[in-house]
């Protein structure tokens, strides 16, 4: 396990690389004990990285996280482990290790329900009613742990014996909000909670979009119930549509500030969500639905998008294009991006980590840039 946890700690690879390297050398002390010229020979990594690979051979962390784990009674779910559902494995953000606590169950891919953390009454009755709706039919119930609606569609599932799963942006030795320790606990007797972060990692605000692409990519359906017109649920949403996965909003009323962002969703292209039997998960158009996007995959280009085609402006939120634009003229610090587009550094961080997952831009040295 040393060898899976040196991977994970790694500096400047990712995900992406990560899977790259498991794919070539087929276990992590295969790549630990490589040469750098046979690292070289995987997609993603040049000769700088290859000399920084071969360079950390120190598995002094890796013993340090697992004596923790092991403390902690966390378990390690790895990228090999037959629990890891393939589907999640198809994206190119899966991480090759996550940290859990609880149980995953087989076929543990579920619904995710998600929405505003100030949510109103009714987004609070639909939550709690799609929550049991799922339990009672043994689908799993995903979600991030937030106040709100996440916190609602939680402790619903867990009143009804259903099965949960919560996704942590920090790692499972903290527990953000704090005043959820007692749902995280129930959480953990009932069901799982998981990160990709190390036990005592605590939450940062870009570490959040990337938990988010995570329980999208485990979800088989997205239930959006609530979202404001600046909420940062219209991220996941936004995520969930890339993934491919059928997204559905829960409408509200035209002069309710707290429906604004979801019934936008309807507008762009997102399902109504008017009956429960919406949730239900169709297996056989599931099956379908995953191959397609498969192939779709497999025919699309392997050569990265340029900078050029990556920062069109087409589909793009006004925040994305602006942060993109600035960058363009020259490689920023978060300072320097929140004096140029007026956003504050939080606001920054939660669209910079999107733009990151997507490629379109990168971060040396505390800067900022468009990849070219």
């Amino acid at each position: 396990m040393e060898y899976w946890l040196w991977l994970k700690e790694l500096k400047g690879l990712g995900n992406s690389i990560e899977q790259r390297l498991l794919a070539f050398f087929k276990s992590p002390k295969a790549i630990y004990e490589a040469e750098e010229l046979d690292l070289m020979e995987v997609e993603g990594v040049g000769k700088t990285l290859a000399k920084s690979i071969r360079q950390e051979k120190s598995l002094n962390e890796a013993f340090k996280i697992l004596e923790k784990v092991e403390k902690n009674d966390i378990k390690i779910l790895t990228y090999h482990d037959p629990l890891y559902p393939v589907a999640v494995k198809e994206s190119k953000y899966a991480p090759t290790l996550l940290y859990y606590k609880g149980k995953i169950r087989e076929s543990s891919m579920g619904v995710a329900i998600v929405g505003s953390r100030r949510c109103s009454q009714y987004g609070k009755e639909v939550a709690i009613e799609a929550s049991t709706f799922l339990a009672e039919n043994n689908i799993p119930v995903i979600s991030g742990m937030a106040k709100g609606i996440d916190g609602y569609a939680h402790i619903a599932t867990l009143k009804s014996k259903g099965y949960t799963m919560a996704f942590l942006g920090h790692g499972l030795n903290c527990c953000y909000p704090k005043e959820h320790g007692e749902l995280m606990e129930a959480i953990i007797d009932k069901g799982a909670v998981l990160s990709e972060y190390p036990p005592d990692r605590k939450p940062r605000p870009e570490y959040f979009p990337k938990r988010n692409r995570l329980f999208i990519s485990w979800s088989r359906k997205v239930l959006i119930v609530e979202a404001g017109e600046k909420s940062g649920t219209l991220l996941t949403a936004k995520l969930a549509k890339e993934d491919g996965k059928e997204i559905l909003v829960l409408p509200h009323e035209i002069y309710n500030p707290s429906g604004k962002g979801g019934n936008q969703l309807i507008s762009d292209g997102a399902t109504v969500y008017l009956k429960l039997e919406q949730l239900l998960i169709d297996r056989e158009e599931q099956e379908q639905k995953r191959q397609f996007l498969c192939v779709k995959k497999q025919t699309q280009k392997k050569s990265s998008l340029g900078a050029n085609q990556l920062s069109g402006d087409a589909g793009r939120s006004p925040t994305e294009i602006a942060i993109i634009k600035s960058l363009n003229k020259s490689d920023k610090s978060i300072q320097e991006l929140e004096r140029a587009t007026g956003l504050s550094q939080i606001q920054l961080l939660e669209y910079i980590a999107v733009l990151e997952l997507e490629g379109v831009i990168d971060s040396i040295g505390g800067r900022f840039r468009v990849i070219r």
